[in-house]
């Protein structure tokens, strides 16, 4: 597996994901990053992902120092790694071997990284596509003879799942945050001093236990992706915790989204538009806000960690299944 840092970033969780999905299926894992682990990483600060540290069936390498043998399969995500891993591979290795997990639609955008994610779709590697969204954004330039399959993006929102009742406080607590965007800093200077709505916000990377105590204390989440998502972590997350979801259409969000039946829909960029549906909210009776929570969780089930390892082992019985090159 190859990855491009230990951030504890959406991307990256996906992948370390994917290395337990691995070790769970009785694969040695060899996690090979630019940057060296260590333990007080905080992205193994992260409860499921403590068994990757090194030992047992789990390897790291420092840096791009790997080679890869015909058996060995390679699973990376950032399409500039594509090309360490090129140089390092034995010289019989089929492609198929090379497995592309694509978490965004910006792979279908020819401007991104000057072009190569979009070619390096061109190329027959095996490729996992985190929803139907990114596939279908992808489908113009994939290469029809590589093996492709949509798995649906698995998250332990368990962690931040909460139940609640009733309809909403005479203040409502509204809260956001600002990687992505900055539609949530408008909105909330454009509500300044209106008393029916309280914000708190996020605005720097944050612990899980940072968000869910957000996502506990907010009774409205501002859902704020980016224009090419493959999936946007926070909508879910905001769900699981039974809180009412504005959001603006980032294309992969379509894989739970469902607007006006479990969330609210919002422009792109438009903080007019974040405030007409607070408003909207704001004179929403218990009837229609346990409407809208009952379909939040409804989606739930659909994007589980177990759910995506079972594929995942079917995907790898497909590689191996295959002729050997040659």
């Amino acid at each position: 597996m190859v990855i491009p840092s230990f951030r504890p970033v959406g991307g990256i969780v996906k992948m370390l994901d994917y290395a337990g999905h691995a070790l769970d299926l009785g694969h040695r894992v060899a996690i090979c990053c630019p940057q060296p682990y260590r333990a007080d990483l905080p992205l193994f600060a992260i409860e499921r992902f403590s068994r990757l540290a090194p030992g047992g069936q789990v390897e790291h390498v420092a840096g791009f120092a790997f080679g890869v043998e015909p058996s060995d399969l390679v699973l990376f995500t950032w399409p500039e790694d594509y090309g360490e891993i090129a140089a390092r591979l034995a010289g019989n290795t089929a492609p198929d071997r090379l497995v592309h997990l694509v978490q965004n639609v910006r792979h279908a955008n020819p401007a991104w990284l000057d072009g190569q994610a979009t070619r390096l779709l061109t190329r027959p590697l095996s490729r996992i596509m985190v929803s139907r969204e990114t596939l279908d954004a992808c489908l113009p330039f994939l290469n029809p003879h590589s093996l492709t399959r949509v798995i649906p993006l698995g998250h332990a929102w368990e962690y931040f799942a909460k139940r609640r009742r009733g309809g909403l406080p005479r203040a409502i607590n509204v809260g956001y945050t600002t990687w992505k965007s900055s539609v949530g800093e408008a909105v909330e200077q454009a509500l300044a001093g209106d008393r029916r709505f309280r914000f708190r916000s996020i605005r720097e990377a944050a612990s899980w236990k940072t968000l869910r105590r957000l996502y506990h204390w907010a009774d409205v989440v501002l859902g704020t992706p980016g224009p090419e998502e493959g999936f946007y972590l926070v909508g879910l997350e905001a769900l699981a915790a039974g809180a009412l979801l504005i959001v603006a259409d980032g294309v992969g969000n379509r894989a739970y989204c469902r607007w006006g039946v479990n969330c609210l829909p919002a422009g792109l960029d438009s903080p007019s538009s974040y405030v007409e549906a607070l408003e909207r909210v704001a004179g929403m009776g218990p009837a229609e806000i346990l409407s809208m929570r009952r379909a939040g969780y409804a989606v739930l089930g659909q994007h589980t960690l177990a759910e995506e390892r079972r594929r995942f082992g079917e995907f790898l019985g497909e590689i191996e299944g295959r002729p050997p090159a040659g």
